[in-house]
């Protein structure tokens, strides 16, 4: 039994590792194209990378729905937009690199964030049937790429770097693009099956299992990405990254899985994982709205996912 449990235990730190590193490479080659295309220069193309940093959440739930355990993509989902905000973003609070972050695309980006993550208390205290919340939400990322769509962003600077030619860099970022996808792809399934064994052994329900460790693993990129951003001055990219991946993980990707396996998820457990999600998402926009996260902020939301890693 013990034997057993610690193959799973090291088949799925394996394949979270796989996943993270193909989602990161996944994710670098898609911006690379953004760019040789020009699309890099419009709120499109933000919408684009937000999209994309939820590559490994969309995977995790394609194959999570196909073997019945929508639970453990629900319970990945919203552990990872707690650890989005209350990890990744404390920590570079508490490294000083948010505290004058704000601007008024950020700002709004937090307010419907906020608004968004109450949407989904909608299954909690009214009782309202998951196909119907899944319609919600859908339909809200289709409003807020219709909205986004009409911004601007500003534009990258180059650094004064000169791009090589399109047609020579083109085919070596598609074939890295394919490359990633496939270990993004096989990392997901041996996630999702290595779950859903260690759920099994251990009697832990598979939504935990997802919010608590798998969750991490499909964060991975937006950790790297976000303290690569902001080593190079890109602040606003960063923080940018975080509000689109978890909006898209809380529309798009929950409302796809309430649709298609209305009748799998529990909705009981949101009990458990809603507050913790509230709160991390409240203290981040109180200090968003007021200039940016100092590193009491930052405390504060690094505070809020330890607790969440322990009481969960």
């Amino acid at each position: 039994m013990i034997d057993v449990i610690i193959v799973q235990l090291l088949i799925l730190v394996g394949s979270l590792i796989v996943l993270a590193f193909s989602s990161h490479y996944t994710i670098k080659a898609i911006e690379k194209l953004i760019e040789l295309t020009g699309l890099s220069e419009m709120s499109a193309g933000f919408i684009l990378l937000a999209t994309l940093t939820s590559v490994p959440e969309i995977i995790v739930a394609l194959f999570a729905i196909l073997q019945g355990e929508a639970g453990i993509s629900v319970g990945d989902i919203l552990g990872s937009n707690v650890f989005n905000i209350g990890a990744v973003l404390g920590l570079l609070g508490i490294l000083g690199y948010l505290k004058t972050c704000c601007t008024n695309l950020l700002t709004e980006l937090t307010d419907i964030l906020l608004i968004t993550s109450l949407i989904p208390l909608l299954l909690v205290i009214f009782k309202v049937s998951n196909p119907i919340v899944g319609a919600i939400l859908l339909a809200t990322f289709m409003i807020n790429t219709y909205f986004m769509a009409k911004k601007r962003l500003p534009a990258v600077e180059s650094n004064g770097i000169v791009a090589p030619p399109k047609r020579k860099v083109l085919p070596k970022v598609v074939v890295m693009l394919l490359l990633a996808l496939l270990g993004v792809i096989v990392g997901a399934r041996l996630v999702v099956t290595s779950g859903l064994e260690l759920a099994s052994l251990l009697g832990a329900p598979p939504i935990l299992l997802g919010a608590k460790i798998i969750a991490i693993g499909t964060s991975l990129p937006e950790l790297t990405t976000d303290f690569s951003a902001v080593r190079r001055g890109r602040v606003h990219l960063a923080i940018g990254g975080i509000i689109g991946s978890n909006l898209t993980n809380l529309t798009l990707v929950l409302g796809l899985v309430l649709l298609a396996s209305p009748f799998a998820v529990d909705t009981t457990v949101f009990t458990e994982l809603l507050p913790f999600l509230l709160i991390t998402t409240v203290i981040f926009w109180r200090f968003l709205t007021r200039g940016g996260i100092s590193k009491i902020g930052g405390l504060l939301l690094l505070a809020s996912y330890l607790l969440f890693q322990a009481f969960v």
